[in-house]
């Protein structure tokens, strides 16, 4: 089966994803971004892997890439199936022409679980409703995205094929187990913005008692500066600025606990998170919000693994990491409980997700 994979770049948390596509598949990795979308991290930069890549050049009208070439490039290419994660917002729709003019089915990449309430983004949900629902098949992150795409864009369930978020697991399970011993930390990895929760984070944590208790805050963003603000304050609250994956199990490691606590934003919710799962590969249990992706679909259970807490709600937060503080035996149990639920998101079960969804687009059913 030959396949065009059409995607931003390839991040290091996507290249074992790939490197296992290609493996199975003669696929085409094209890619037209330069990194300065404004979700994405400054420092996550590209990374090449054991795959074909194709980078595709193109313009920006209004700061959005389109590559005009795309068409000749795909009929050159003699592909089978065309796959398009939902990124670039031009892009998506320009890939779907292409391919609805060229006759290859086109499979959906996506992790959004809720409609963004912008006004750009209300004005085109027609279009996206028919984009999915004239897709040929629809990969999913998770049941919650799948649900999604069934109640609210009426895309039909036989179409859809879940591929659970993985990362590099045993990067991470070299990580120590907790004992008595270890930090009463509670550690927050990802960018420090608004939509990820920081404020209410902090709000948790300045709330809880005890001079030996630490948050630490791993990432940069727009709101570093208040953090910093808030970290002089108190002694108790410290950012460590951006860290490279290599380094973030000996910051886990360090940790009795990780926080999510990201919230329901204009633009929509956090479509996974997939530091809870290199979190849980390290054996540490998880607190988040109900508007995290990897806590609605399924690999945060609330009591198990980690706590599922209320968006926005700085007293359900203070009480769920106040747990895990006070008691590192609970943190312990929890942390083994998540690191044995995480097994099942792996690279490998991606990508049957993604050759079932090519299968069925090609079968043209």
């Amino acid at each position: 089966m030959r396949i065009a994979l059409i995607t931003t770049m390839c991040t290091y948390y996507r290249r074992p994803l790939f490197e296992e596509l290609a493996r199975r598949w003669d696929v085409d990795f094209m890619f037209f971004s330069d990194g300065q979308e404004w979700y994405r991290s400054a420092e996550v930069t590209h990374e090449v892997g054991q795959f074909n890549a194709v980078p595709l050049h193109g313009y920006s009208p209004g700061g959005q890439v389109i590559v005009p070439d795309l068409p000749r490039r795909l009929s050159q290419g003699r592909y089978d199936v065309v796959i398009k994660c939902l990124n670039g917002k031009l892009m998506v729709p320009y890939t779907y022409a292409s391919s609805a003019a060229l006759r290859i089915p086109l499979v959906l990449w996506t992790g959004m679980w809720d409609h963004p309430k912008t006004p750009l983004h209300s004005f085109t949900r027609p279009v996206v409703r028919r984009l999915y629902k004239r897709s040929s098949a629809v990969v999913a992150y998770g049941d919650h995205v799948k649900a999604y795409l069934a109640d609210d864009m009426g895309v039909p369930t036989s179409k859809i094929f879940v591929a659970g978020q993985a990362v590099e697991g045993s990067l991470f399970a070299s990580a120590p187990r907790i004992n008595p011993g270890t930090p009463a930390v509670a550690l927050y990895i990802g960018q420090l913005e608004e939509r990820k929760g920081i404020g209410y984070l902090i709000d948790a944590f300045r709330s809880l008692p005890g001079d030996g208790i630490r948050l630490r805050l791993v990432g940069s963003g727009s709101l570093s500066g208040w953090v910093d603000a808030q970290a002089r304050a108190d002694p108790r609250i410290e950012r460590v600025g951006y860290l490279p994956q290599a380094r973030l199990p000996d910051e886990l490691g360090r940790a009795r606990c990780l926080v999510l606590p990201s919230v329901h934003a204009p633009g929509g919710r956090e479509p996974w998170g997939l530091v809870v799962n290199e979190a849980m590969h390290a054996g540490r249990p998880v607190v988040t919000t109900e508007s995290v992706g990897a806590a609605a679909g399924g690999l945060v259970t609330d009591g198990r693994n980690g706590y599922v807490v209320r968006e926005r709600n700085a007293h359900d937060l203070a009480l769920a990491i106040g747990r895990l503080l006070e008691n590192p035996d609970l943190a312990s149990r929890l942390g083994g409980e998540g690191s044995m639920d995480v097994q099942r998101f792996n690279y490998a079960r991606m990508a049957d997700a993604f050759g079932n969804a090519c299968t069925y687009a090609r079968s043209g059913r």
